[in-house]
């Protein structure tokens, strides 16, 4: 738990976008990109995806988009951290995040090593 105001939560979220952003990359240019053979054409994943954030009234939601050839993407929960205090949590469906559990909080966005608690994909799994 952490005696941090709203706006130093929204700071801390604002700073590590771009890092998971770089965490993703990386993954990104680590997995080897697999080509569809659709009619006479070749799809690929051109780009890393991208991860967005939403405001909402309790949580920040942040997503990673998938964007194809065809302009369009494909989009799916990265994980929500909590705004009141920054606690981070794995998503159980597009709109809430997972609190039922006895680990539902993985950590704290303000703590000194919080990118252990994401990987590419989102946020880990509890130990």
């Amino acid at each position: 738990m952490s005696d941090y105001s709203e706006l130093e939560i929204e700071h801390f979220m604002l700073d590590l976008l771009p890092k998971l952003q770089s965490k993703v990359n990386q993954r990104f240019e680590y997995v080897e990109r697999q080509q569809i053979i659709v009619g006479k054409t070749f799809l690929s994943e051109a780009s890393p995806p991208i991860i967005k954030m939403e405001k909402g009234r309790v949580y920040y939601k942040l997503i990673l988009e998938n964007q194809n050839d065809f302009g369009g993407y494909s989009a799916s929960v990265y994980g929500f951290i909590r705004r009141k205090d920054g606690a981070v949590f794995r998503a159980a469906t597009w709109k809430q995040p997972e609190t039922r559990t006895k680990t539902a909080i993985r950590g704290y966005i303000t703590d000194e090593f919080c990118l252990d608690y994401f990987t590419a994909n989102g946020v880990t799994y509890a130990l």
